[in-house]
């Protein structure tokens, strides 16, 4: 009973601690899980055009957009998934200006910046909390509590009689008290394994690289190889974006281009991130890096032949955001999202309604 007594208050006062918190960071993260859905939702005239016989070159739209914002600087660009689908610009860094091009006009169909937009600003706050790397950290100490919280919350569920099922059920019929009771106990046990995997992958996105430096250790894997550097400037024209591009075709044409990113200092590379149709990870994990002068491929990292540590440092993301297996995975993650709710507005009412020297 004493050790009972320990794990009761340690869950009870992590959660009263920690609530609020874990409310905020789980009702924001059921949000973005459709957060593309609800964007083209909001703003299809940013969002989506109609599909036509020829594009621009990619070149072109890149142009077009240094020209309409000339004090912004190129971060990196998404290219459409879809024929709907229009090309979004990143400027200045991955959170500030965001401009969406016509892929077959490249025309300008409109710009906002990220914190402007509701999708946007709760994406911050779910991340970082509106607070950059500060808000980051204070994030993965809660994904700490809340792990603290499911293991407490597993000890005190298990019955100390052996009778297992009642834990999994919520008399309705009973005294609102009990109803409370069971609603937070049995809602508890359903939600355990995943608001673990939740804490767990999202601690491993705050804090990635130690994260990854103890998976590597653990699976005895090499780690990936480091970002490779551009060489001297040269004085020729830099490689246009069309030419990067059919240059990674030609390396891995059954991956789709994703994302290419704009080298942002004097030695860094252009990137060109690519997916494979198999690949859980929505943006892909394949990576080739050119040389920001000349062009010439200096890396190529592919998926196939990564190793088992980043294999699962790869899976990390997608199970955070619940894109594993698609859609019901999705759904899934976003019932997880609202279960710190439950959990901690029950528990809440059972604190406040609490009997004195009563553990469990």
């Amino acid at each position: 009973m004493k050790v009972r007594r320990v794990v009761f208050n340690l869950h009870l006062y992590t959660g009263l601690a920690a609530g609020l918190l874990l409310m905020l960071s789980g009702l924001t993260g059921s949000l973005l899980v459709f957060r593309e859905e609800i964007e083209t939702l909001a703003y299809p005239e940013l969002m989506k055009t109609v599909p036509r016989d020829e594009s621009v070159s990619l070149q072109t739209v890149l142009q077009t957009v240094r020209r309409a914002y000339p004090q912004d600087k190129p971060f990196s660009i998404r290219l459409p998934r879809t024929p709907q689908q229009t090309y979004l610009v990143r400027m200045n860094n991955a959170h500030d200006l965001l401009v969406y091009a016509d892929p077959y006009s490249g025309h300008i169909l409109g710009a906002q910046r990220q914190e402007d937009t509701f999708t946007g600003w709760i994406a911050l706050l779910h991340t970082e909390l509106l607070s950059g790397e500060r808000g980051e950290i204070v994030l993965g100490i809660g994904a700490v509590l809340l792990a603290c919280m499911g293991v407490t919350g597993l000890i005190l569920w298990w019955p100390r009689n052996g009778k297992m099922m009642p834990g999994f059920k919520i008399q309705w019929s009973a005294h609102w008290k009990k109803i409370n009771f069971d609603l937070h106990r049995a809602s508890g046990i359903y939600a355990a394994l995943f608001l673990l995997i939740a804490a767990l992958t999202g601690f491993s996105l705050v804090f990635n690289k130690s994260v990854a430096g103890l998976i590597y250790a653990v699976t005895q894997s090499p780690a990936r190889a480091t970002p490779p550097r551009s060489g001297l400037p040269q004085a020729i024209p830099s490689p246009s974006l069309d030419v990067l591009s059919q240059q990674a075709h030609d390396i891995l044409p059954e991956a789709a281009i994703t994302w290419i990113n704009f080298p942002q200092t004097p030695t860094a590379p252009w990137v060109v991130r690519k997916k494979l149709p198999q690949e859980s990870h929505p943006n892909g994990r394949n990576f080739i890096y050119f040389d920001q002068y000349t062009g010439r491929v200096l890396q190529v990292e592919k998926i196939a032949e990564a190793s088992m540590g980043t294999r699962i440092n790869n899976v990390l993301y997608p199970l955070h955001t619940g894109v594993i297996a698609g859609t019901p995975t999705r759904i899934l993650q976003v019932a997880t999202g609202f279960a710190p709710s439950v959990l901690f507005i029950t528990g809440f009412v059972m604190w406040k309604n609490r009997r004195p020297g009563r553990v469990g």
